[in-house]
């Protein structure tokens, strides 16, 4: 199989979201890209440095992945071939680019614009 994707963002669920985008602004330099609110409160922040922090203050799984948000060359091709998994499924009530795994990762695919996963897997981070 000749296709490619890679990990475009990790969102995770975190109690104090203030805190959070503190934390990662000061200790990486990460910049806030994007923010949503819901009631008037910080609900989701995006970074620069590919994380997407959820706020998630009741929720006794915060900490763990929320999501991964993947980006693929072909997006019809991968999700058919994922929804050819036993266990694999959409997510109800979600467009169809979300789909959860048996043990209940869910991930997010984004259809490539022409040429990226190429270039970023052409990066040599380390």
């Amino acid at each position: 199989m000749g296709r490619k994707s890679y990990v475009e963002h990790t969102a995770v669920t975190v109690q104090d979201i203030d805190w959070s985008v503190r934390f990662f602004v000061q200790v990486f330099g990460m910049s806030v890209t994007r923010q949503k609110e819901n009631h008037g409160h910080l609900s989701q922040v995006w970074l620069d440095g590919g994380i997407q922090l959820v706020a998630s203050p009741e929720d006794p799984a915060v900490g763990r992945p929320h999501h991964l948000g993947i980006v693929v060359q072909d997006f019809s091709a991968v999700r058919r071939d994922m929804l050819r998994w036993e266990g694999v499924h959409p997510m109800e009530g979600k467009p169809e680019k979300w789909l959860q795994l048996p043990d209940g990762l869910v991930l997010e695919l984004f259809q490539e614009k022409s040429g990226a996963v190429e270039q970023v897997l052409a990066i040599s981070v380390k």
